[in-house]
């Protein structure tokens, strides 16, 4: 008995209270203010906090710009630091008749799961579930059907099978005060 009572205490000792904390991940979709030479400067988040980061050794090949990302990031004394970091589709939507000169006449609706959509910052984001081999070349456009009503478009590359489920992620930017907006994805 006094044995095992002195090895409990050895374990009880060794199981001491020296862990650290870390902050949590936060992963959101963001802008990511670049230089002149693309490097990531500063991120905004969608309530107009701006926040320097941390490191600079983040790239892009858009200069100059904002650019919208899904971003893994902690924030810590005003600075935040950036652990992953992926663009993802931001574009104006264009006038169905616009969209239709350049498809030779067609809406291209290849199908896409809806995972969520919100609106934040001046955007409508979506998180979408998008079948595929892995092929480059899908295309992606946000067409205004009529005031208010609005779509996403998507090409697949032909050869491409459904193979398995990519996450992905749309910001599309809404104006300012728009009350209420229909959105359809195929």
């Amino acid at each position: 008995l006094v044995s095992l009572l002195s090895l409990l205490c050895i374990c009880m000792a060794g199981c001491s209270d020296d862990h650290e904390d870390y902050p949590p991940i936060v992963s959101d979709l963001l802008l990511v203010r670049t230089d002149a030479l693309g490097r990531c400067q500063a991120a905004v988040l969608d309530d107009g906090s701006t926040y320097p980061l941390v490191s600079q050794s983040l790239w892009t090949d858009k200069r100059d710009t904002l650019v919208r990302c899904q971003a893994s990031y902690t924030i810590e004394s005003g600075k935040m630091e950036l652990y992953g970091l992926t663009e993802v589709f931001a574009s104006r939507p264009y006038p169905a008749s616009f969209i239709l000169q350049l498809s030779d006449g067609i809406l291209p609706r290849d199908p896409m799961k809806v995972v969520s959509m919100w609106k934040s910052g001046g955007y409508i984001n979506m998180h979408l579930s998008l079948m595929t081999a892995g092929l480059k070349g899908h295309t992606y456009a946000f067409c205004e059907d009529s005031t208010g009503c609005y779509s996403l478009l998507h090409s697949r590359p032909s050869g491409d099978a459904e193979a398995y489920a990519k996450s992905v992620f749309f910001s599309m930017p809404i104006q300012q005060g728009a009350e209420s907006v229909t959105f359809s994805v195929h």
